[in-house]
């Protein structure tokens, strides 16, 4: 990672620098942010895909990128990653402690943000999250709510937490649906999947959430293929402890927007 070679910027010259940055270079530096990690092209299509033609939205993007490169409050990671639905490299990009510093003027007693070089495999679970958000962002005619990453999306569950990737509210018109999303790359057994399902279980028996929103979401696993849908419907299904199997559908990714659209009514 690049932060090494990133002299200091002093507190006087962070203050400078927001009053001066514009709302869209703060903007992208909040997304990043909550998202932790973002790719190139999905800063792009968060921020500037309704700007003319594909090529000019990337242009305009890798101006406002550059520019919080060259500031120092963004720093791209060492590794590069294949697009995250099978397209080219990409610049993973994360921000600097400066980045937060600048974020977080205003507040006090603020921790101070580490940068580390994650691990192949978190760094493409969180890249994968950050899709599926922008995903659920560019449905034309659904309105994202809310939408909580970790660790905001977590609640507490007895002993232990439970850690969704990603909760959000959605809306059509008049009806607002709520969401647990999962995402799984197919890394871990299905045996660990059915495990965290256990976990909502629980927490909806608790009916803490029902007691704060009303509803208990629904919890949705994405998935790569049907293979891996297949193998962890039939694990789900033949464990007998699992008894609330309708609180849970399993998705392929392109099948999101119809997943939404219908408030969870599947094809």
């Amino acid at each position: 990672m690049e932060e090494a070679k990133q002299t200091r910027i002093s507190l006087r010259q962070l203050k400078l620098l927001a009053e001066q940055m514009p709302s869209r270079d703060l903007d992208v530096l909040r997304d990043i942010e909550a998202r932790r990690y973002m790719t190139s092209g999905q800063i792009c299509r968060l921020r500037f895909g309704s700007a003319g033609t594909p090529g000019s939205a990337q242009r305009i993007a890798n101006r406002v990128i550059n520019r919080l490169k060259g500031h120092g409050l963004i720093v791209p990671l060492n590794r590069r990653i294949g697009g995250v639905r099978g397209g080219s490299v990409d610049n993973i990009w994360a921000q600097t402690p400066a980045g937060f510093r600048l974020l977080h003027l205003d507040e006090d007693n603020t921790t101070r943000k580490r940068v580390f070089e994650p691990s192949q495999r978190f760094a493409e679970h969180t890249l994968a999250v950050t899709e599926l958000d922008v995903q659920l962002r560019s449905i034309q005619g659904i309105a994202v709510v809310e939408v909580q990453f970790e660790p905001d999306s977590w609640r507490d569950c007895g002993q232990r937490s439970l850690k969704p990737d990603l909760y959000a509210v959605t809306s059509v018109g008049d009806y607002e649906d709520y969401w647990f999303f999962e995402v799984d790359l197919a890394t871990e057994s299905p045996l660990r999947v059915v495990a965290k399902c256990m976990q909502y279980q629980e927490y909806y028996y608790s009916g803490v959430e029902q007691r704060m929103t009303g509803v208990f979401p629904r919890v949705v696993w994405v998935v790569p293929n049907s293979k891996r849908r297949e193998s962890v419907w039939r694990h789900m299904r033949e464990d007998r402890a699992l008894k609330e199997k309708d609180l849970f559908l399993i998705i392929l990714p392109d099948e999101l927007e119809h997943l939404v659209r219908t408030g969870g009514v599947l094809l």
